[in-house]
């Protein structure tokens, strides 16, 4: 036992025995004795269940940025903070019966601050909030700022005067692009195998002729899973605390990145960026770590995505402008575009598009297309977005439309929507009751992108199921595989005669196989 324990137990015991025990002994302090035993060594089990100074205070937050309403008008003061709690139901989805309390300081003439207090019943009401409502634009002359009331100190605590931030080292990695200096170039692929779980060992392979050269061979490189980045330049290997990306001629690790259980990632079209997914664990409402999105140059974490779904999130569901300034997050009835300047909503707000089915970008514009589902008597609509000033260059509405897919040329200047359409429908009853279509037929709606003044679109109807559509790299041509009666045709179309498609040939094929052009 620790003399200082044993010493300082004597020590409380003397108030009740006067300093002597029944058996004679003394077990008082000797003089000049110092009592430095500290209380986390005396009662480390229980000091650790004590409440910290934020305990309680993960559910509050400070809403900044509301208007002023003088003490006089009572009926605009109440109006406000309906406005206010339908705004974070609106983004968080709790109820009434989740705020705990809310409060709107007063001047003493009675006219509100310009802020709010909420404490809610769950922390990640508050994490809701300040996700969809920091920097939301209130009304012309009021832009929201919301955050915990525990970062409060935090910002509180920053120095008035600007410190230069230390310089990390340089840590060169080679040539993380060495291949292209080979005369061959030959295309790089992995190989992950194994006799248990199917990654003990993986291996780089370069496409040599006759027989594959093995670059570089690894024991349990990976525990599950590996991608390369679009350009080729890293391998993102993923691992139960997180994902690694390695590059160069030896394969060095040139990063990683901390998220836990991680299941899919994807790169930004130029590999500046990395998105990590990991599914929502079930013991958690919303997970707002769920999507992180990272630098991969400075290895810093950008954005924060929360899911709340049973569904696993996917890593397509966030898209990427080919210049990387912007991506897009589709949500219900809207995109959430993001500015990769600041990475926030683009003019601070989402921009709402009722009954949105899906988006994709140009891969050469900050263009964005999109199709609307038809609501009853309301028809299906293409649309191609300008991002940058946020309107609409051509739509069109389409009637009888159960799906669309898009297809880019590579160099933008065409895109072709396969829209399948339908003759009859049949509803059946209840909300959710199955939809039965009939008469099934398609057609393309090819937007033409080479003229800056308009956007003409061309319909091409095409009676046979589609099966896939390319098109040429740098031309007009595209070639669409069809199937009817069990007979394979591929048909090619032209627009060079002044923007009109037209069929120039069409063959019978044996064999099915994908579409695509020689690069």
């Amino acid at each position: 036992m620790d003399p200082r324990k044993r010493s300082s137990a004597s020590r409380s015991d003397t108030h009740h025995h006067g300093g002597h025990y029944e058996n004679g002994a003394d077990y008082r302090d000797p003089p000049g004795y110092v009592d430095d035993i500290k209380d986390d060594e005396l009662m480390a089990d229980i000091l650790k269940e004590e409440p910290g100074k934020s305990a309680g205070m993960e559910s509050v937050i400070i809403i900044d940025g509301l208007p002023v309403v003088p003490a006089e008008q009572k009926d605009r003061q109440e109006k406000l903070k309906n406005v206010v709690r339908k705004l974070i139901i609106q983004h968080t989805k709790c109820t009434q019966s989740d705020f705990l309390e809310e409060v709107y300081p007063v001047e003493e003439d009675g006219s509100t601050k310009g802020f709010a207090f909420f404490e809610f019943t769950e922390p990640e009401f508050a994490k809701l909030a300040i996700q969809g409502m920091n920097g939301y634009k209130f009304d012309k002359q009021h832009t929201l700022a919301v955050d915990l009331f525990i970062d409060f100190d935090k910002y509180a605590s920053y120095p008035d005067e600007w410190e230069e931030p230390a310089v990390r080292p340089f840590k060169e990695h080679g040539n993380l692009r060495y291949w292209l200096e080979s005369e061959d170039c030959y295309d790089q692929y992995l190989l992950i195998y194994g006799s248990h779980s199917g990654c003990e060992e993986a291996a780089v392979y370069a496409n040599t002729p006759v027989e594959p050269t093995q670059l570089e061979h690894r024991d349990h490189w990976t525990d599950y899973q590996a991608i390369w980045s679009p350009l080729g330049t890293y391998l993102a290997t993923f691992h139960q605390k997180g994902l690694a990306l390695w590059g160069g001629k030896e394969h060095k690790q040139i990063t990683r990145f901390a998220h836990q259980h991680v299941s899919d990632a994807m790169f930004s079209p130029k590999e500046r960026y990395i998105l990590t997914i990991r599914p929502k664990p079930d013991f958690l409402p919303v997970d707002d770590q769920s999507m992180i999105l990272w630098d991969v140059v400075t290895s810093a974490k950008k954005k924060a995505f929360s899911w709340d779904s049973k569904e696993r999130p996917s890593a397509s569901s966030v898209k990427w402008s080919p210049d990387e300034n912007f991506f897009g997050l589709m949500s219900k009835d809207a995109i959430n575009i993001y500015e990769t300047e600041t990475f926030g909503l683009q003019n601070k707000k989402s921009h709402s598009i009722p009954g949105l089915a899906d988006f994709t970008w140009s891969p050469t514009q900050n263009y964005l297309a999109y199709w609307v589902k038809e609501i009853t008597d309301i028809p299906a609509r293409l649309g191609l977005m300008d991002v940058t000033s946020r309107t609409d260059v051509r739509s069109k509405q389409l009637f009888s439309v159960t799906d669309c897919q898009f297809y880019w040329q590579k160099n933008g200047e065409y895109m072709a929507v396969k829209v399948n359409r339908y003759k009859h429908i049949k509803r059946g009853k209840g909300p959710n009751a199955p939809v039965e279509y009939a008469g099934l037929y398609y057609n393309l709606e090819i937007f033409v992108l080479t003229t800056k003044k308009e956007v003409p679109v061309e319909s091409v109807e095409i009676r046979d199921p589609i099966i896939d559509i390319a098109w040429e790299p740098n031309g007009n041509k595209l070639v669409v595989l069809t199937v009817a009666e069990s007979v394979t045709s591929v048909s090619f179309y032209s627009g060079r005669l002044d923007h009109k498609f037209e069929l120039i040939s069409k063959n019978t094929l044996s064999v099915a196989f994908p579409a695509f052009f020689l690069m």
